[in-house]
């Protein structure tokens, strides 16, 4: 028996199979009444076939996922040759992006840790979140959340567990066809702007709901056409890998050119945790990402104002360094 595709509709915006549509999806209104838009891109197959959800921007300091989206839904993908639904938000948290910051200021709330959200309770950014939540992730067969992370730093994906291994599966090889290095959750949790001990990522939810996702993060973005070339290449060639694993495009799978990937992206990493500063001042990195390291080996120094050491800080295991948090390399206690 042969599915028909069908019409995929996304609150306010529609494509028929065949077609690629985009506008605003969904509104929240600020306190003087000004309705904020949340942009998506629908690309609805000619042929039946997965769905696969994308969002980006969730903080809008991050911008190699909108690109990549652009790139693949705009210029590489035409629904016509494709098999299922692409449901793409390039700027799933406008609120933040008024303003070009990490946490919408309006509420203080992270956006990756307000799913499920609910769309009558939540504040204004797990309102958005819900919207994304009940029209698209519920309705996905997997799931990618991208993100970026300070200079100098690895490629890497973050897949978590699911009690359906089924899930699990399917969201490691979706990861591995990806192409960057599979970094699996540990007991730490991530310490960032806006979030709660206990809170769980977008990504965590979904796979607990049974929804194969994972997160891509990238080295960040200075600029979206030339110096960092390299890292959106990174983001459209996975992006592309994923549909192909998906069987949603033709095609073979791709290495990853131009970047660091620890043992082929195999899933052999975990996440240990994140190292504090016991003292405020300007940070100066001593090592290099990705380069095996051994427990107690210096791997930065806190200087003050003066040029005096007030704090080294050192690897509390044999490891990996694969990212720094800072945003302009400094930092306070804490």
């Amino acid at each position: 028996m042969i599915i028909m595709p069908s019409t995929l509709t996304v609150g306010k915006v529609s494509a028929k199979p065949g077609e690629t549509k985009y506008g605003p999806a969904y509104s929240v209104e600020l306190k003087d009444g000004t309705a904020v838009n949340l942009p998506v891109i629908l690309v609805n197959g000619a042929k039946d076939g997965p769905t696969i959800t994308i969002t980006a921007a969730v903080h809008p300091t991050e911008l190699i996922g909108t690109e990549a989206i652009r790139r693949v839904t705009r210029k590489l993908v035409k629904a016509k040759d494709l098999k299922g639904k692409i449901i793409a938000f390039p700027l799933t948290n406008p609120l933040a992006a008024q303003f070009g910051v990490y946490v919408s200021p309006h509420d203080g709330v992270n956006m990756v840790v307000a799913y499920p959200g609910n769309k009558n309770e939540s504040s204004i950014t797990g309102r958005l979140a819900n919207f994304v939540w009940e029209n698209a992730t519920t309705k996905s067969d997997l799931v990618l959340d991208f993100h970026e992370n300070v200079k100098p730093c690895l490629h890497f994906n973050i897949v978590g567990y699911s009690k359906n291994k089924g899930t699990e599966k399917r969201a490691l090889e979706a990861a591995e066809a990806f192409g960057i290095t599979t970094i699996r959750p540990g007991q730490s949790e991530f310490d960032l702007p806006g979030m709660t001990p206990g809170s769980k990522s977008y990504v965590e939810e979904c796979m607990e709901n049974g929804i194969a996702a994972f997160c891509p993060e990238f080295e960040g973005a200075y600029d979206l056409k030339f110096s960092d070339e390299t890292t959106i290449e990174v983001a459209v060639r996975g992006l592309m890998n994923v549909l192909k694993y998906m069987d949603m495009i033709s095609g073979k799978i791709e290495k990853q050119k131009g970047i660091l990937v620890l043992d082929d992206a195999k899933p052999k990493y975990t996440f240990k945790g994140m190292t504090k500063a016991n003292r405020g001042g300007i940070v100066h990195r001593l090592v290099d990402i990705g380069i095996k390291l051994s427990k107690g080996t210096p791997i930065a120094e806190i200087y003050n104002s003066y040029g005096d050491v007030l704090e080294t800080i050192k690897m509390p295991m044999d490891g990996y360094v694969w990212g720094w948090t800072l945003r302009d390399w400094m930092v306070q206690e804490g």
